[in-house]
C-alpha cells in the first residue's frame, strides 16, 4: 500500500485519498494498479509502461454501445473502461474482484478450479453474445497482438531483449517459417462468416472473478476489433494450449486444460477450424515470448518457449484431413 503518498509505487498510477491498493502488478509495456474503492467493489486501473509509445485506447461511442447491449445479460460482464480524470493516460475498470482467472488457475485448490472453469464456461457464452454485434468499419481489423507481433517479425528490433529473441527464432525456426508467421499474424482476424465485433484478445488475465456474489467480468475495450468470430475463440483456446504445452515443456505449471478448453467450447456452441486454432496457438505463444522478452527481460526459458512454438509450427503446417475434430484436443496432455 502506498505510505504518505497518492500514487501506487510500481506503476505511478494515483490513488485517491478514498481509495486503497490492494495489489499491482504488470510489464514495461502496461502497469495496472487494483484499488478498493469506498462504493464497494474495485478498479483495475491501467496506464501504458515505459516501453509503450501509444496510449491505451478507448472504443468509440458505437462500439461502446454494442459492448454494453452484448453484456446486459451475459453470464461474464464486459468491462469498460473510463478515463481517469486526475491522470491521464489512466483507464479505469470496474471490477467485482482483485484476482483474475490467470492467477486463479495457477491455485490447486478444486474451488479455485472451479471458479476458473465457471468462468470460463460464461465466457464462452458472453463472446457468442458479442459476436452477435456487426463490426463497424469496412474491413477486418487487426487485433493488437497479432499487429505487434507483425511488426516484430518484419522489424527484427523493438525494446528490451526483442532484437536477441528475433535472432533466436530466426535460427531455431528459420526464415521461411517467420515469413508464414507473419502471413498469419497480418490475417490473424479473417475467416468465415460475417465480420462481427470482436474483443480482440481474450485471456485469463483479462477475466476477473468476483469476491461475493457477483458475475465475473472481461476487462474490454483496449482490444476491440471486427473479423470473424473465429479469432476470439481460437486466441482463447489458443492460451489453454499453450498453458498445456508449457507444462510438457517445463515452464509452467498444470490446470486441467481440455476442461477448461471443453467449457469454452460448449458454452460458445461452435467449433472453430482445425487451422484457426492452430494457427492461434503459434500466434500467441511467440507473442507471449516477445512480450516477456521486450517488456520485462531476457531468461534462458525463452529458448525453450521457441522449441514450443517450433512444435506448435508443425501441428499448424500438417494437413487438415482431421475426422470429428474437437478443437480441445489441442490441450490434451500430448497435443493435437
Amino acid at each position: 500500500m502506498p505510505a504518505r503518498s497518492d500514487v501506487a509505487p510500481g506503476t505511478g498510477i494515483r490513488v485517491a485519498p478514498d481509495e486503497r491498493l490492494t495489489r499491482e502488478l504488470g510489464t514495461r509495456h502496461i502497469g495496472t494498479a487494483i484499488l478498493a474503492v469506498p462504493t464497494g467493489g474495485y478498479v483495475w486501473a491501467r496506464r501504458p509502461g515505459p516501453a509503450r509509445d501509444t496510449p491505451l485506447p478507448l472504443p468509440g461511442a458505437r462500439r461502446a454501445a454494442a459492448v454494453r447491449t452484448a453484456s446486459a445479460g451475459a453470464p461474464v460482464g464486459l468491462a469498460l473502461a473510463t478515463p481517469d480524470p486526475g491522470q491521464a493516460g489512466v483507464l479505469r475498470y470496474p471490477a467485482p474482484g482483485t484476482r483474475s482467472a490467470a492467477a486463479a488457475v495457477r491455485d490447486p485448490a478444486p474451488r479455485a478450479q472451479a471458479a476458473v472453469q465457471d468462468a470460463v464456461r460464461g465466457l464462452g457464452a458472453t463472446l457468442r453474445t458479442l459476436h452477435t454485434r456487426p463490426a463497424a468499419e469496412e474491413a477486418p481489423g487487426l487485433p493488437p497482438a497479432p499487429a505487434r507481433l507483425l511488426r516484430w517479425l518484419r522489424a527484427g528490433t523493438g525494446p528490451g531483449a526483442a532484437p536477441r529473441l528475433h535472432a533466436a527464432a530466426r535460427s531455431r525456426l528459420g526464415e521461411r517459417r517467420l515469413r508464414l508467421i507473419a502471413d498469419w499474424s497480418g490475417g490473424a482476424a479473417h475467416g468465415p462468416g460475417p465480420r462481427v465485433l470482436l474483443h480482440g484478445g481474450p485471456s485469463l488475465g483479462a477475466l476477473v472473478l468476483p469476491s461475493g456474489p457477483a458475475r465475473a467480468v472481461l476487462l474490454t475495450g483496449e482490444e476491440l476489433t471486427g473479423g470473424s468470430w473465429e479469432f476470439d475463440v481460437s486466441w482463447q483456446l489458443a492460451e489453454f494450449a499453450e498453458m498445456a504445452a508449457g507444462h510438457r515443456w517445463g515452464v509452467c505449471g498444470t490446470a486441467d486444460h481440455v476442461a477448461l478448453a471443453r467449457a469454452l467450447l460448449d458454452s460458445y456452441g461452435r467449433q472453430p477450424s482445425p487451422a484457426a486454432v492452430r494457427r492461434a496457438v503459434v500466434l500467441r505463444s511467440l507473442t507471449h515470448a516477445h512480450d516477456f522478452a521486450a517488456y520485462v527481460a531476457w531468461h534462458a526459458q525463452l529458448l525453450t518457449y521457441l522449441d514450443l512454438v517450433s512444435e506448435a509450427m508443425e501441428a499448424a503446417e500438417a494437413p487438415d484431413a482431421l475426422a470429428g475434430w474437437d478443437a480441445a484436443r489441442v490441450c490434451a496432455p500430448h497435443g493435437r
